[in-house]
Order: C-alpha cells, then structure tokens, then sequence
C-alpha cells in the first residue's frame, strides 16, 4: 500500500514558493529573514523539492496565492456598494470631493500611488526637539471608528450585507469585538462563517485604504433608514413564531414556499430560528441525544452565565460522572468573554437546527 504524502504546512507553501527562486534571490531572501529562521528553512526548501508531488503543490500553493491576491484586491478596490460609493467621489459634481486634497476623488490604489506636494517647512529652533509625530491616516481611522461605534449594530450590519466577506471583515476588524459580534449575528448563517475565518487572516491592509473604507461604510449607513430595519426584525420574528407552533413537516412545507418566495428572508428566518434557549422546549430523550453531539467544554462556556432553569435543564438530562466533569470544567473557566459565550451558545443552536431538520428533535406540546 502506497504511503500517504505528508501534511501540507504552511512552511511547506512558504518553501515551495521559495524554491521557485533563483539561488541568489532565494540568499538574499534568507538574509532578510535572519539566520535562525533561515536556518529553520533552508532544509524545508530543500526538502520540499525532493517531494513525488512537487508539481501538483506548487501549482496547488500558487492557485492559493492566486486567490488570496483577488482577496486583497476585493479588500482594497470594495464590494458592490462601497464601490459604487468609491467611484462616485471620482465625478466632478461629487461633494464628497475636497479642493484641498488632490486624492481625494481617485479610486484607492491612485490615492495610494499619487505624487503629493510637499508643503513647505517652517523656521524651527535647533536648539528644539520636534514633536512627536502622528500618523494622520490612523488619526482618521480613530475618529471613523469613533463615529461606527455609534451606529446601531442593526443598520451596520444592514449596510454591510452586500458586500464580500473580505471588504466585512476588513471593517470588523477595526471594531470592538462586542460589536463586531453583534453585526456577525446578523449575518447569513455562511457568510458569518466566512466573514469570521477572514478576520483571523494576517494580511495587513494600508491605512489609507482602510481610511477610505470605513468612510464610505459610514455614508452608506447614513442611507439605511433604521424603521425598515426594524419592520424587517419583527417580520422576522413574527415568521419565527409562526413556525414555532406547527408541526415539523408544516415548517418544512412553510419554508421551502417562503424560499421560492423569498430566498434572502427564508435564509434569515432559518438562521435566527433556533437558539441554545430551545433546549428549555426540547423533551429530555433528545436534550440527551443533543448533548453526546457537543463538546463538553463549548456546553460549559456556553452555561457559565446561562439562565438557572436553563442550566438545570441540561444538568438533569447528564449521567452524574458527567454532571460532575462539567461543573469542574466550568468552575475552571475564568474570563469567558459575551464574544465566547455567543459562539457557544451559536454552536448549540447549529446542533438543534441540524437535528430537527433530520426530525431527531421531540418538542415539548405547549
């Protein structure tokens, strides 16, 4: 039996990328990196090259490069609306257009690539120390921040649906987590999932971009008109109500019409209908059922500071050898961030919704 290739590692992608090198580019790159690493990957490179696969990783390594360079260009050229926002500012009757800044109506990359005029030094004693510099661009950031910090999570999130998970992430970034959580929970199930894998991406984006960005968020929120957002949530939340009452295969029925009907809601209903609080709905044959399908430390940072009913619902529903493991796995818990709970409390709810879709779910009558 022929042996498996082993694992590919980041490592393995950096040195096959390397490998491409000419032997004096391939030098001065280990120079650059200094000697201890470079010593780490001088025999990786090497190595890399001797693999059976070699052809087939390096076409696999540059198609991710590939991809993560439409990724960075997503980031800094925008999605749909912040494009359309973006290229507005470039026509001459656009009053987003300063006369002070030459920059200003280009897109992003002629921004960061403009000849600028310096402006002209005034006298300073010599005998003073300058002072301190500060960086205008992230002085800027800061205030957007400021500004988005007080926008309703609802009519952030509103505003950043059409967009590419990569231009979201960009934003959330800049966010405090809680907020940043809030405006995740709005999203599609998916895009949430891709949105948050992003955000714990490295690549660095310039603050110029990042500058132009959170402006332009700012002025398509001040286009969401808050009341229909939240005649959109109690639509939402009536929908959910209704398929709460009826039995399982009239959900079923209710859904797959309200899809044909209405893709974008039915994908938001389905979304936010289930939730970790369920569990107080569900008879305890499938409370137990639910519980052997999650790990016992995403149940413990999921009830650290859950309801009592709540927790007492899945304590009674555990064997006492595993009552008592998950009561000293949550007094070990310290620091528990709301951002960590709610995606515990996310990860329980993704379990019921799969179970009551495969009809595995007995709901309490009443």
């Amino acid at each position: 039996m022929a042996k498996a290739p082993a694992p590919i590692t980041n490592l393995d992608k950096a040195a096959t990328l390397l490998a491409r090198l000419d032997p004096k580019a391939l030098d001065k790159v280990f120079e650059m990196l200094g000697p201890e690493f470079a010593g780490k990957l001088r025999p990786i490179v090497s190595a890399v090259t001797k693999r059976k696969d070699f052809t087939a990783l390096t076409e696999q390594v540059l198609q991710e490069f590939r991809e993560l360079q439409q990724d960075v260009q997503a980031a800094v050229v925008g999605a749909p609306v912040l494009q359309q926002q973006l290229q507005s500012s470039s026509h001459p009757g656009s009053q987003s257009v300063s006369n002070e800044n030459p920059t200003s109506g280009t897109t992003p990359e002629a921004a960061a690539s403009a000849p600028t005029t310096p402006a002209p030094q005034a006298q300073q004693d010599p005998n003073m120390l300058p002072p301190p510099a500060e960086d205008p661009e992230d002085a800027a950031i800061c205030a957007e921040v400021t500004s988005l910090k007080k926008v309703p999570p609802a009519v952030l999130g509103a505003a950043l649906k059409a967009e590419t998970p990569r231009m979201i992430a960009t934003v959330l970034k800049q966010l405090p987590a809680e907020l940043s959580g809030k405006v995740l929970e709005l999203l599609p199930a998916e895009q949430r999932q891709n949105v948050f894998l992003m955000m714990a991406d490295k690549i660095q984006i310039s603050s110029a971009i990042v500058g132009r960005v959170l402006q332009r968020v700012l002025d398509v929120c001040r286009t969401v008109n808050p009341a229909a957002v939240a005649r959109t949530d109690r639509r939402v939340t009536t929908l959910i109500g209704i398929l709460q009452t009826v039995e399982r295969e009239e959900k079923i029925r209710l859904m797959e019409t309200l899809a044909e009907r209405d893709p974008e809601l039915a994908a938001k209903v389905d979304d936010l209908m289930y939730d970790y609080t369920d569990v107080l709905r569900i008879e305890d044959r499938s409370v137990q059922k639910l519980l052997g399908q999650l790990e016992q430390k995403i149940v413990a940072m999921a009830l650290k500071t859950a309801p009592d009913d709540l927790r007492e619902k899945i304590m009674k529903n555990l064997s006492e050898r595993v009552r008592l493991a998950l009561t000293e796995e949550m007094e070990l818990l310290s620091g528990v961030t709301p951002s960590k709970a709610d995606q515990a409390r996310r990860e329980i709810a993704t379990v019921i919704r799969n179970q009551d879709k495969e009809g595995a779910i007995m709901w309490m009558e009443g």
